[in-house]
C-alpha cells in the first residue's frame, strides 16, 4: 500500500531542517515525542545515519498485537544534509514479515514557506491478513507524522 504526506511550514527552509534536528535533543518539551528513543547516530560526510526505538505501548492494532511480542519497532534512516532528503525504513524488530514501512521524505522551500512530502510504502507478508495490518499500519503512521509536525510547529512557535 502506498501514500503520500505532505505538511507545509509558514518559515523558512532553513528554520525547519534547525527544527527537524534539535527537537529531539530537547524531549522533555514534547511529551507526544517521549516513545522515540535515539540507539544510534553516525555522521559519515554529508550523511546522518541514526537507528531509533518507537515504543507502541498502547497504540498497537489487535490484528498485530497477536504476531509481536515487542511491542516496538526500529527505525533506521539516512539524512542526506546536501539534498533535504531523509530515507527511512520502520519495521518491528526481527519482524519484517509482519509489516515494512519504507520511504523517502524531502524537505523543500515553498516560496517564504517550506514543506516536507512524503512517499511511503507500507508492507505485510501475514497470510490473508495483510491488506488489513497494511491498512492499519498507514492510519497509526499518518497520525505518526501528524505528531510529528505538530511537534515540529511547537518548537518553531508556530503552533501550541
Amino acid at each position: 500500500m502506498k501514500y503520500q504526506v505532505t505538511h507545509t511550514f509558514p518559515v523558512s527552509l532553513d528554520k525547519l531542517l534547525h527544527a527537524r534536528e534539535e527537537r529531539y535533543k530537547h524531549l522533555d518539551q514534547f511529551p507526544d515525542l517521549k516513545n522515540v528513543t535515539l540507539l544510534e547516530e553516525k555522521k559519515e560526510g554529508n550523511l546522518i545515519h541514526q537507528k531509533r526505538k518507537v515504543s507502541l505501548e498502547g497504540s498497537m492494532p489487535a490484528v498485530l498485537s497477536a504476531a509481536l511480542t515487542d511491542l516496538s519497532l526500529l527505525e533506521e534512516s539516512t539524512f542526506d544534509v546536501t539534498t533535504n532528503t531523509h530515507e527511512f525504513k520502520i519495521a518491528p524488530p526481527g519482524k519484517d514479515n509482519v509489516f515494512v514501512i519504507k520511504g523517502k521524505s524531502r524537505y523543500e522551500a515553498n516560496g517564504a514557506e517550506s514543506k516536507r512530502s512524503y512517499d511511503v510504502e507500507v508492507v505485510s507478508s501475514l497470510l490473508f491478513v495483510s491488506p488489513i495490518v497494511e491498512k492499519a499500519i498507514e492510519e497509526i503512521h499518518k497520525h505518526s507524522l501528524e505528531k510529528d509536525r505538530k511537534s515540529i510547529a511547537k518548537f518553531l512557535g508556530v503552533e501550541s
